[in-house]
């Protein structure tokens, strides 16, 4: 009797590094002129979800402005679209901004206590 064994490989995983924490706060998106102004639905220190009705096609490097409601200036940071749906898009962050890590600890302190 011979027994075959197929193993399948590991595909992409959806495992994220760091805990998405849900939010409401204003995002500006420049991409060949044309200005997105859109809503984060979550975001953590490696990247948002934006809801949008101009998704971008993924691997498109945008500069992206977030309005934080920790900060007071707004934060601008390179991103890369790594995955785009009818009506929302995933964005990750190119370039580490301390402020940024700083206020979305404080998110994740906020919610923590609720």
């Amino acid at each position: 009797m011979v027994e075959i064994f197929v193993s399948k490989r590991p595909g992409y995983s959806q495992a994220r590094r760091h805990t998405r924490v849900p939010v409401s706060f204003p995002v500006r998106i420049v991409c060949d002129g044309l200005r997105l102004a859109d809503e984060a639905r979550d975001v953590s220190e490696s990247g948002v979800g934006v809801l949008t009705r101009h998704p971008l096609p993924p691997m498109t490097l945008v500069p992206v402005r977030l309005e934080l409601p920790t900060q007071r200036e707004p934060i601008e940071i390179l991103s890369r679209v790594m995955w785009a749906s009818a009506d929302a898009m995933g964005l990750r962050f190119e370039q580490p901004d301390v402020r940024l890590l700083d206020s979305v600890g404080r998110m994740q302190a906020a919610l923590d206590r609720i």
